[in-house]
């Protein structure tokens, strides 16, 4: 049996505890990457209203209004008398987009993806439209969802 020396006794003593801090850091990065691949309706945004209301006369002629809906953010757009409401949420890898009133279309800061007012695909990486929302009228009042 080898003598126990001191240097032995604590480079035993340091190589466990890294071992033991190694392990500890890749549960905790396993667990975050399931939360990431597998998030809960809370982590994911989903909850909250499914529906958003508001005067029509808060919305204007070529502007946009933005709502949340079901804890995402969505844009309600008002052009040539039309009223449509979008998710704000860019398809190609989930930027926020903004209202350009100039050039009445959306688009994505992330990557330049471009959107018309229902949503469609103008040009840029975006896979597919934004996704669009019911629009309803009860009298002068705007129901989205």
């Amino acid at each position: 049996m080898e003598d126990v020396t001191r240097r032995n006794f604590l480079g035993t003593v340091i190589n466990s505890l890294i071992g033991l801090w190694a392990l500890g850091a890749g549960i905790l990065s396993g667990y975050a990457g399931l939360r990431y691949l597998w998030p809960t309706e809370k982590t994911a945004g989903g909850g909250g209203e499914k529906k958003a209301s508001f005067p029509l006369s808060e919305l204007t002629e070529g502007s946009m209004k933005k709502v949340v809906i079901a804890g995402k953010p969505a844009g309600v757009i008002r052009v040539n008398g039309q009223v449509y409401a979008l998710s704000l949420i860019c398809t190609h890898l989930g930027c926020v987009v903004s209202w350009h009133q100039d050039e009445k279309r959306l688009k994505c800061p992330c990557h330049g993806g471009m959107y018309d007012v229902t949503g469609a695909v103008l040009g840029g990486p975006p896979p597919r439209p934004l996704p669009s929302f019911e629009v309803k009228m009860s009298g002068d009042t705007v129901v989205i969802g």
